[in-house]
């Protein structure tokens, strides 16, 4: 078992919601936290614009990453840097007109999927070079269907509403699969005709999509955790950590590392939203968690069907919460 993870995330601006879409978060942020002690520490941050952002109110946050041996791959907006461990000097980064929005970055072999959310594409890069190999559209379409491919989209802010919003990329069957937060569902990027129905009728969106004993488990933004199998793409098992508790975590789920039975969950601060749809899971019995509404990390032993632990990040070291990672350093 792993005392130590790895998480990233960004923090908000004070002022974010009144600047608009896309300029929400000030503070690209990578903590550990430390499982014994429950101590959060600041790692890497990063809140300067450049050439590859908006030249005003650049969204600064770390998206989900990924670790390849002694390398870890960590996205922002538009770029994907390339650290090497331990001492997270930086190696590369890659960065194409075609980012916008990436929630995610994947090693599968000699490439690396980049979920470019704002253009709702997945970019497959060469890993050495960094060089686009070729771009797949999450709904099956020409990835420049409506999009117009000389335009350099990491200088714009936003491109929303978007049409399938592809959070996480996964592979089945030897196939390259995503997570679809407008479908609540994932789909083959060869034949998005094969899909997984996620969320059935409940309407609620869908992040992670991890394997876990030769099933798929995927989170909801509501807190449930979803356990398909893969031979049938069907639910086998919805579950909900806080089942028998009276208080729940108020927050976005989305962040997920399965080390065995336990399960690491990450939930974000809430944020101001125009998206109000989005959020009408607050409703149904949600209670205040805790002291306060800061992003939490959450210990749910699968087994035992009990969450073991909460913890609960300090005041403005990291606000949203993608991805959740081992750190052995």
């Amino acid at each position: 078992m792993h005392t130590k993870l790895l998480i990233s995330g960004g923090c908000l601006r004070p002022n974010g919601f009144e600047l608009g879409e896309g300029k929400y978060y000030g503070k690209a942020s990578l903590v550990s936290l430390d499982l014994q002690s429950g101590q959060f520490e600041q790692i890497l941050s990063k809140s300067d614009g450049g050439a590859h952002y908006p030249a005003e109110h650049p969204n600064q946050q770390y998206t989900a990453a990924c670790l390849d041996g002694d390398t870890l791959w960590l996205p922002t907006d538009t770029e994907v840097l390339q650290y090497q461990l331990p001492d997270l000097k930086q190696l590369n980064c890659f960065s194409h007109p075609c980012f916008h929005n990436i929630h995610s970055v994947h090693v599968f072999g000699d490439e690396l999927a980049v979920t470019s959310t704002g253009l709702d594409n997945v970019v497959m890069l060469d890993k050495t070079s960094g060089e686009i190999k070729r771009i797949m559209n999450t709904q099956g379409k020409d990835p420049w269907h409506r999009f117009d491919p000389d335009t350099d989209y990491r200088l714009v802010h936003s491109t929303r509403p978007h049409d399938s919003h592809p959070n996480y990329v996964f592979k089945l069957n030897n196939k390259l699969w995503v997570t679809r937060c407008t479908q609540e569902d994932a789909v083959c990027l060869d034949d998005v005709s094969q899909k997984i129905d996620i969320t059935g009728n409940d309407n609620i969106s869908v992040h992670d999509g991890l394997w876990w004993k030769g099933k798929l488990v995927f989170t909801r933004v509501d807190g449930l955790l979803v356990i398909c199998d893969p031979e049938t793409g069907k639910v086998t098992e919805n579950h909900d950590p806080f089942a028998a508790h009276r208080n729940r975590p108020i927050g976005w789920c989305r962040g997920l590392y399965i080390d065995e039975d336990m399960f690491y969950i990450g939930y974000s601060r809430l944020r101001k939203t125009n998206l109000k749809s989005k959020l009408k899971f607050l409703s149904q019995g949600n209670f205040k968690y805790g002291s306060g509404n800061n992003s939490l990390v959450v210990a749910y032993n699968m087994k035992t069907k009990k969450v073991e632990q909460v913890f609960e990040s300090p005041e403005g070291m990291i606000d949203a919460i993608y991805g959740i990672l081992p750190w052995r350093y």
